[in-house]
């Protein structure tokens, strides 16, 4: 069990220092905002973007901005991907590491909130057209306190 969640963290950092070590210019980047009271489960944010080139590879990213009090040091997520020929592809239990064993946050902290960049995928868009992106948080609580937003951002790999 250590060993596997030390797998998956270095990855996670990889993905973090590959993220941030090269140039990259951002081809699409949207923000939703999460309700105050906290994020509920049921509640869907929906990113809506135009895919004009499918030879290109873009690396897919969550910028997610917490408060100093977000109750836990990582997040879930579930993605659905609607295609433009209307086929879905899902993807559950995403897990983004937010901050340290010690409770020292990973993204940079500004008064409460800290903002972090996490690379999840490499995605080469088969089709043009128009694709959707339904993130939910798939964490215990139904009601998730402490995520302030959340942005869908993709990179071109050029």
């Amino acid at each position: 069990m250590k060993k596997h969640f030390i797998i998956r963290y270095a990855s996670c950092l990889l993905l973090l220092f590959l993220a941030a070590a090269c140039d990259r210019s951002v081809v699409y980047d949207e923000e939703r905002r999460v309700d105050d009271q906290g994020w509920n489960a049921a509640d869907s944010l929906v990113f809506n973007y135009e895919a004009e080139d499918t030879s290109n590879t873009y690396l897919c990213c969550f910028d997610i901005r917490n408060r100093d009090d977000y109750p836990y040091s990582n997040i879930y997520f579930n993605i659905k991907t609607i295609y433009p020929d209307g086929a879905v592809a899902v993807d559950t239990n995403l897990q983004f590491i937010l901050a340290e064993k010690d409770g020292r946050w990973l993204g940079r902290e500004s008064g409460h909130y800290i903002d972090g960049r996490y690379p999840f995928c490499y995605f080469k868009f088969p089709q043009k057209g128009a694709y959707q992106f339904v993130i939910s948080h798939a964490m215990r609580d139904t009601l998730l306190p402490g995520v302030k937003n959340v942005s869908f951002v993709i990179l071109n790999q050029k």
